[in-house]
């Protein structure tokens, strides 16, 4: 199965690590469905590019690197959003402290379409600062952190599907 994102898109297979962590907010979002992809994202551009890159970077200080990033996640936790694909549905939620799943902000039904990854506007930096931007077909964007793409492509291929893998 393959994105929409273009003539060359290629279906990347979703790691048994994420499809477990989506199973487990299926289960914490009190959802009877099976869960298939899941990305921690942020409500706005902003807020991804200074916590973002600062929760990226901090995790990699010796010692301390784990605690910090905890500490910063928690203190910003009101910005994060939950995108969780299943075999049925894609929900946006509200994030609260170590992930659990908050109010649910968005619903969709899995199908073409239903979410486009990147950014739409032609410049480079645009391009470069947004590649993680996944905007729904409503108009809800929510932003990933740049570094750690490859969940929010696991989103929008998943989403952009109407079968489960």
């Amino acid at each position: 199965m393959s994105t929409t994102d273009g003539p060359n898109s290629f279906s990347l297979p979703v790691r048994q690590y994420n499809v477990r962590m989506a199973k487990r907010m299926a289960r914490r979002a009190h959802l009877n469905e099976q869960g298939e992809a899941v990305c921690f994202a942020y409500n706005n551009l902003l807020t991804t590019v200074l916590i973002g890159t600062v929760e990226d970077v901090v995790r990699y200080v010796p010692s301390v690197g784990g605690l910090l990033e905890m500490a910063i996640s928690i203190l910003t936790f009101y910005f994060h959003r939950i995108v969780l694909v299943t075999d049925q549905n894609v929900y946006v939620y509200r994030d609260w402290p170590f992930h659990f799943p908050g109010k649910q902000l968005a619903a969709y039904a899995r199908h073409a379409g239903v979410v486009k990854l990147g950014s739409p506007n032609p410049g480079s930096f645009s391009r470069l600062i947004r590649r993680g931007q996944l905007t729904f077909e409503d108009g809800h964007v929510v932003y990933h952190s740049i570094l750690w793409i490859r969940r929010a492509k696991y989103i929008a291929q998943e989403a952009n599907t109407t079968t489960a893998r």
